[in-house]
């Protein structure tokens, strides 16, 4: 696994410098660290997945898109060290891949709607179109960089506090959702604080969206201030979880466009893990496929809106 994509939580002193952290000399440069977690990330996807996942042989439907899925999967031995909501051995590590006409039709999406569902405002528009998620606050922006070393430009870096909680929760956040997990008395809330960076693919009108986990926790490590933003910002019954993501939309010689995704993720609390990695039990490799067909669905309904983001 590399240093900075696996789901054991990165602590604030590894991000880069920033007026709201303090200015420790060990902190890495910015455009060092986004070209370490970018390289690192297009690797996964380009190399270790498609050398080393198992690959399920029943394609999924997402209705309403009309692509089918491709999932495969590996567990990955955890190499890494620090605080992990829950203990394990490894890494279970879920991968999606579907391939879209390039369209604004029904069932499909253009290549200028994943670009603005999935590159721009990610977070936000997750928030649209998957159900259980609640609310997204921000908490720290760096400013983007044109290029970075390699190839890959207009990059974004941004830390996101990403709430899944009851509707009647609210939070100072720029927009709410009041979806939550059903039913509420048997399933608790998570909430997880993640690093997420954006960029075009180098040499590629594709594009990436990385997801990585960060640590709350000792408390003492982080600013106070922003440490009194996120304690006041966490649902009181919530529980902390974690997950790690990796995305891509690039577009194929036959002008189909692929979508990529690749997950870890830990939901903490007493949900076994082989509940999460189920299939039948509605885990993790359920939700990546269904979530292809939200956000298609969701593309098609604000199709013509021009008040989306």
């Amino acid at each position: 696994m590399s240093s900075l994509i696996h789901l054991t939580p990165l602590p604030f002193s590894s991000l880069p410098s920033h007026p709201v952290l303090d200015s420790s000399p060990s902190r890495p440069q910015l455009h060092c660290f986004l070209k370490s977690a970018l390289t690192e990330a297009n690797s996964f996807l380009t190399e270790t997945i498609p050398q080393t996942f198992q690959v399920d042989p029943k394609p999924r439907s997402s209705p309403p898109a009309t692509a089918k899925v491709q999932l495969s999967t590996r567990a990955i031995p955890i190499t890494s060290s620090g605080n992990h909501p829950k203990s394990q051995n490894n890494e279970f590590w879920v991968c999606r891949r579907s391939v879209h006409r390039n369209a604004a039709e029904e069932g499909t999406a253009s290549w200028e709607e994943f670009r603005k569902g999935l590159r721009e405002n990610h977070s936000e528009n997750e928030m649209e179109y998957t159900p259980s998620v609640t609310a997204v606050e921000k908490l720290l922006q760096w400013p983007s960089c044109e290029e970075i070393e390699g190839g890959w430009t207009d990059v974004d870096m941004h830390e996101d506090l990403l709430h899944c909680c009851p509707a009647a929760y609210r939070v100072w956040t720029v927009t709410i959702i009041t979806h939550t997990f059903k039913p509420t008395v048997l399933i608790s809330s998570r909430t997880f604080i993640s690093l997420v960076i954006s960029a075009n693919l180098p040499h590629s009108t594709g594009f990436m969206t990385v997801q990585i986990p960060l640590r709350h926790r000792p408390a003492d490590s982080i600013p106070i201030k922003l440490r009194e933003k996120i304690d006041s910002s966490i649902p009181r019954d919530t529980i902390i979880a974690a997950y790690a993501s990796l995305e891509q939309v690039v577009p194929l010689p036959t002008g189909e466009l692929e979508w990529t995704m690749a997950t870890t993720s830990d939901a903490g609390g007493l949900i076994p893990g082989w509940v999460q990695r189920n299939w039948t039990m509605g885990g993790v490799p359920r939700a990546v496929v269904a979530d292809v067909g939200l956000f298609i669905g969701w593309t098609g309904n604000n199709r013509g809106n021009t008040d989306i983001p």
